[in-house]
């Protein structure tokens, strides 16, 4: 017969959960986390707005001072994104395995807490993966194809060194079809004495950050979600549902992962074609553009669709699209001009018919890997409240700001007892330029 639960015996499972869980959690190295003061209930969610670092052109003179009273000086344009929580994750133990846990021998034996650590912590990271991976705009190589070559993944790592972004916490996430096929391009970090780093943690902890491939630490695991694409046949963009657009009309996000999108009218084929979300399309001739260097860049820029869509007649009107085109202009007086500049996406504006190419394929299923930024995702957080009913507690981990809520309940009726552990949070884009799809050729 089961013996009454003890305040410190739950204290010592929560402790053994949540050390168990935080151990387990591979996606803590992969992106920011960020935790809010406030709690979060169970059926509110929480949004809070922040400020985009704003960007400026620069301009050069020889021999002399540049006078700014004409073309003037140049006014600050802030950009906002909104991030919500409003996701919880739950897991259970049986009672009978629960009060099974009376010292810390028995926490560390216990397989049935053990599961639940383990399985509340792949459901998370096949969440933040996921999301992480699909958030991107450029998608290079053929959409499902292993990643067989360095170059493969170098490609990617280009992509983002021209988009900007720094050589700091890169991460790369492929799957072990991969690593078989890199076979040695893949390395393995060793220490000054020789221990190989990728063989600690072992037992009831899973492999993490696991090698190299092309300097960036590579996480390779079974957890990446197939794309399902749209029907879209062949497809031209519609002038008509507006061409590009000035950065001060983009740059306050109107819901989460919308800051510098924009919607455009497409034609993609007949009939009811559908385009799925994630999918990634290039406008013929529209170049993507530099905007430090101030240049167009020599690859078409590539655009991600948000959200899903079903054509009538072959046409579709209000997708959205990232990055919103914003086109450069010689510096002047007139502030617009001058943000449109400094946030430029896009070499020129796309024509009326002008052919699109999707980098998706029609009616298929992939699987993308990725190359990221540790900065492109924020996953935010906030505490649990505590329960009105039964006995609840809460753990704060420490490699990440997130805290474990248990709670312990009976039913009246059936006598039934309950052992449950939630956390919640969110995963939010913070700039999708910092991340890039990769295949294959």
């Amino acid at each position: 017969m089961a013996g009454t639960v003890t305040v410190d015996q739950a204290k010592l499972v929560l402790n053994s959960f949540a050390a168990i869980f935080q151990n387990n959690l591979t996606s803590a190295e992969l992106v920011t986390w960020r935790k809010f003061d406030n709690e979060m209930n169970d059926r509110n969610a929480l949004t809070v707005v922040e400020q985009v670092t704003p960007r400026y052109v620069v301009t050069r003179t020889t021999s002399g001072v540049q006078d700014l009273t004409t073309p003037g000086t140049q006014n600050t344009v802030f950009g906002s994104e909104q991030y919500k929580i409003d996701t919880v994750f739950g897991s259970s133990m049986g009672w009978q395995d629960f009060v099974k846990i009376r010292d810390i021998g028995a926490a560390r034996e216990s397989e049935a807490l053990k599961a639940a650590a383990l399985n509340l912590a792949e459901q998370i990271d096949a969440y933040i993966l996921n999301f992480a991976i699909n958030a991107s705009n450029n998608w290079l190589g053929t959409p499902g194809s292993v990643i067989a070559q360095f170059t493969d993944v170098a490609n990617g790592y280009t992509r983002l060194k021209e988009e900007g972004v720094t050589d700091a916490d890169l991460r790369a996430i492929l799957t072990y079809g991969d690593k078989q096929a890199l076979g040695e391009a893949v390395s393995t970090p060793v220490n000054s004495g020789g221990a190989v780093l990728s063989q600690i943690g072992s037992g009831i902890y899973r492999n993490g950050w696991e090698g190299m491939v092309a300097g960036v630490p590579t996480l390779f695991t079974q957890q990446i979600a197939p794309v399902v694409t749209g029907t879209h046949g062949t497809s031209t963009f519609t002038a008509s549902g507006g061409t590009n657009v000035h950065y001060s009309d983009v740059a306050i996000s109107p819901a989460p992962g919308q800051y510098m999108t924009q919607t455009v009218s497409l034609s993609i084929g007949s009939g009811t074609e559908t385009i799925k979300d994630g999918e990634v399309f290039t406008i013929d001739s529209v170049y993507a553009y530099d905007n430090r260097l101030q240049a167009p860049l020599d690859h078409l820029q590539e655009f991600r669709v948000i959200g899903n869509y079903t054509a009538t007649g072959g046409a579709v009107t209000g997708v959205r699209i990232f990055p919103a085109m914003i086109i450069p202009s010689a510096f002047s007086n007139t502030a617009q001009v001058n943000n449109d500049t400094a946030h430029a996406t896009v070499s020129v504006a796309p024509t009326d018919g002008a052919t699109i190419t999707w980098v998706t394929p029609a009616s298929s299923t992939v699987r993308p890997r990725a190359i990221l930024n540790k900065d492109a995702i924020v996953v935010n957080t906030a505490d649990l409240i505590m329960p009105a009913t039964g006995i609840g507690s809460r753990k704060a981990l420490t490699k990440v700001p997130l805290s474990v809520r248990m709670w312990q309940n009976s039913v009246f009726n059936t006598g039934e007892h309950q052992v449950r552990f939630d956390v919640a949070l969110a995963a939010n884009v913070v700039d999708r330029r910092r991340i890039v799809r990769i295949n294959g050729d």
